[in-house]
């Protein structure tokens, strides 16, 4: 999920040691399984991980800042955090898919994927940023093979955010998109491949982005 991964770096841990976490790990190594009440599985790995790289359970004890985009399902609406405190709490939260995961209570409140309404949020980093880079792992390319509930569930949030996502990707200066369709959430014995292909992707956009800024410079002069 994006929000664990932009909080370890965000914590100073490298690409690297990031996909150290989950490189050589299965699946019942990553989550814990639970009575489907209010979702199938926690993600207890992923916060054990956090707790010992992240040291304080508060958004300025990071190195870089962070924002994170969870859905309020109290209230009926997509929130930004980026202050206080419930850190931890709040990058599961934003890492949790509905019907997949647990929500996660906070003060009161369940909070699941900010992706169920905003899976790109640009809004809080675009005045902040003179160049902003949107990254979307979730193209929507052609699926021949659909097995399964969680597979139908994925699969169905991906095409109701798309045209969002898209929208949101115009206000960037640049567009990562690495080619991971084929890829589930859960092929974790694919993290080297997927990897790779984000950082080949991340390659093809910045020289593409250099050259089209290259351009404009020769024009403009």
């Amino acid at each position: 999920a994006g929000a664990i991964v932009g909080a370890l770096h965000a914590a100073g841990v490298t690409p690297e040691k990031i996909l150290g976490f989950i490189e050589h790990k299965s699946l019942y190594g990553i989550v814990k399984m639970g009575l489907p009440k209010k979702g199938m599985m926690e993600l207890s790995y992923f916060r054990e991980v956090l707790h010992k790289e992240i040291k304080s359970d508060r958004f300025d004890s990071l190195k870089k800042p962070l924002y994170v985009a969870v859905t309020n399902l109290n209230k009926g609406g997509c929130e930004i955090k980026s202050k206080g405190d419930h850190l931890i709490d709040y990058i599961i939260a934003s890492a949790s898919v509905p019907m997949v995961f647990h929500p996660v209570e906070i003060e009161g409140h369940l909070y699941v994927d900010g992706g169920v309404i905003n899976n790109l949020p640009t809004e809080p980093l675009r005045d902040k940023c003179s160049t902003l880079i949107g990254v979307n792992v979730n193209t929507v390319d052609y699926v021949a093979h659909i097995s399964g509930i969680t597979d139908v569930g994925l699969r169905c949030m991906d095409i109701s955010f798309k045209e969002h996502v898209q929208a949101r990707l115009q206000i960037c200066d640049m567009a990562i998109e690495p080619a991971v369709s084929k890829f589930g959430i859960f092929t974790l014995n694919k993290a080297r491949e997927i990897y790779q292909a984000g950082l080949e992707a991340a390659q093809r956009a910045i020289a593409a982005y250099q050259e089209k800024s290259a351009h404009g410079t020769s024009a403009s002069g």
